[in-house]
């Protein structure tokens, strides 16, 4: 069912990849509040997820489905808890992301992430995994395949020995989802000055 891909993929598959992740939040109202365009919201969050799933690869682990209608990407919590290093940043291309999506949009992004992450911190232990992003493309929804790519990488985490793993959701129709995962709420708020609510939550291993 899967193509377990961490440190397998090329350029070519690696954008493949995250077009699926573009295609999949393409109407996801965090992703519009960040980039309001809907023209060129795809190609916009496909150079956004490009250098997401690069740094996965290195770091934690990427899974697609079969037939490459589906993409998740995990990482561990460090990624999170301490800087990213700069040769990181440089060789995922996370470096050149305020160029690549516009300084407006980036700003959007990362006063919402700086929130988000700070009470992913707070409330995580010391070593986690995380879900990244998981997405499936708009005409492969309804089949099960991110229930099927999430156990598949809670799966890889157990066996690298993380305890716990945690992600993060501005959908509020996928909290009950992950709740029947497994997953638990952990913390939710509205940012100061801001109307995207978000939500932790995690599952222990």
């Amino acid at each position: 069912m899967f193509i377990h891909t961490n440190r397998l993929l090329i350029g070519d598959q690696q954008k493949a990849a995250a077009t699926v992740l573009g295609q999949a939040f393409a109407k996801d109202s965090f992703m519009a509040y960040v980039l309001p365009d809907a023209n060129t919201r795809v190609q916009q969050l496909t150079k956004l997820f490009l250098p997401l799933i690069r740094c996965s690869q290195r770091n934690g682990g990427v899974d697609i489905t079969a037939g490459g209608g589906g993409v998740l990407a995990w990482v561990p919590g460090k990624v999170f808890s301490s800087p990213i290093k700069f040769l990181e940043l440089f060789r995922s291309g996370m470096l050149w992301i305020p160029g690549l999506v516009g300084l407006s949009a980036f700003k959007r992004l990362k006063v919402h992430d700086d929130v988000c992450e700070h009470a992913l911190i707070q409330h995580a232990p010391k070593d986690f995994a995380y879900i990244w992003a998981v997405g499936v493309r708009p005409d492969q929804a309804g089949k099960g395949l991110g229930k099927q790519m999430i156990q598949s990488a809670l799966n890889d985490m157990r066996q690298q020995g993380y305890t716990t793993c945690w992600l993060r959701t501005e959908n509020p129709h996928n909290v009950g989802l992950y709740e029947h995962l497994g997953f638990q709420q952990v913390h939710t708020e509205i940012p100061s000055g801001r109307q995207q609510q978000y939500w932790v939550m995690f599952q222990n291993l």
